[in-house]
């Protein structure tokens, strides 16, 4: 059995956790500043300003349909910029999953929806233009990102997928506490809109209602892309641990485990979760570590993919060619519970793309 790949620093701080916790202080919190738990926060979605104006569910309807994109369908590309890689400069986690490589193995990718379920976008922040709806599920009235969390996920998908566009799905107030039921109204919402990536960077209790949300947005063509959560063990979380939702762990710059990522024969692929930097609210950048970035990252690529699919299989959605270009082009890793191993962006899109 491998052994995990820990620093020195990733051993003290997961003995300080194992204290912690023991004290009762975080029993239902995990440890990272980007992860996000359950709590009881329910409330009915309302539509709120966003990047622009949305007055009504059936406007927001409008705009997915007209931002989405066919699996068979070909519409015009999106080219990289200049701008694109230098955005990309300077963070360690896309050149580990080689995102530059990937823009160069084909001429322009197709616009992609995604749908982030977290803590909100902030609305002054640089990706604001390319948010085009936001949807409140937690009764707060707003959209904003009172806590950090969701825009800095928001950066990093952005930074790897500059054909990506975004809905920014509320449903984790300002303490980042969310619960089942409201990301399970908040996935199948996604879903029945057309949203090709519904991108997960939390964990909530297991319920009937999320796990069959989780497959309805498999059956309408989307992915769930989820964290595997922070708790440092083998024991499944969800939504990442349902059979129909990517379960991404993290790793650090030496392709060990993040700081307490959790790990296991649930997850499907790894992606780089260790002091990730991008966009915080302030126009500001910060690190975040843990699993969650780690699952932005593979979303970001799912972007790309989505971009590039055709419908190989015939059944009228790209999203199972999508997933099987990212668990088979992955980078084996000598660890144990990582799935395929970390996430290839340019190995993925050349085999999408042959």
């Amino acid at each position: 059995m491998s052994i995990p790949s820990w620093t020195y620093i990733e051993v003290v701080m997961r003995i300080l956790v194992s204290i912690v916790v023991a004290a009762g202080i975080i029993a239902s919190v995990l440890l990272s500043g980007s992860s996000l738990l359950s709590a009881e926060a329910t409330a009915e979605a309302t539509v709120v300003e966003s990047s622009a104006p949305v007055p009504s569910e059936e406007n927001v309807s409008v705009v997915i349909s007209e931002t989405s994109t066919s699996a068979v369908a070909a519409t015009s590309g999106i080219a990289i910029t200049s701008t694109d890689r230098e955005a990309a400069t300077g963070r360690w986690g896309l050149d580990r999953i080689a995102v530059s490589a990937a823009w160069d193995s084909v001429s322009s990718f197709r616009p992609v929806l995604v749908a982030v379920l977290d803590t909100g976008i902030d609305p002054n922040s640089s990706i604001a233009n390319r948010v085009k709806a936001g949807i409140d599920f937690t009764g707060g009235g707003n959209t904003d990102d009172e806590h950090g969390h969701g825009t800095h996920m928001t950066s990093t998908i952005a930074a790897i997928a500059p054909n990506a566009s975004f809905i920014n799905l509320k449903v984790a107030d300002a303490r980042g506490r969310c619960d089942s039921l409201t990301v399970a109204k908040a996935i199948r919402w996604a879903a029945d809109r057309g949203v090709q990536i519904i991108n997960v960077s939390l964990e909530v209790e297991p319920s009937d209602e999320l796990s069959s949300a989780v497959s309805h947005a498999w059956q309408m063509g989307a992915i769930v892309i989820a964290a595997a959560g922070n708790g440092g063990t083998t024991t499944p979380t969800y939504p990442a641990a349902y059979v129909n939702a990517i379960a991404v762990a993290g790793t650090n710059q030496n392709d060990g485990l993040t700081v307490m990522s959790n790990h296991g024969d649930w997850v499907d692929v790894a992606a780089p979760g260790s002091t990730i930097n991008a966009e915080i609210p302030g126009g500001e950048f910060g690190n975040e570590t843990g699993t969650s970035p780690a699952a932005s990252h593979v979303s970001g690529v799912a972007a790309l993919l989505y971009g590039v699919a055709l419908d190989v299989s015939g059944n009228g959605f790209v999203n199972d060619e999508v997933r099987s270009a990212i668990e088979e082009n992955a980078m084996p890793v000598a660890i144990d519970g990582l799935g395929s191993g970390i996430v290839n962006a340019s190995t993925s899109v050349l085999a999408i793309a042959a």
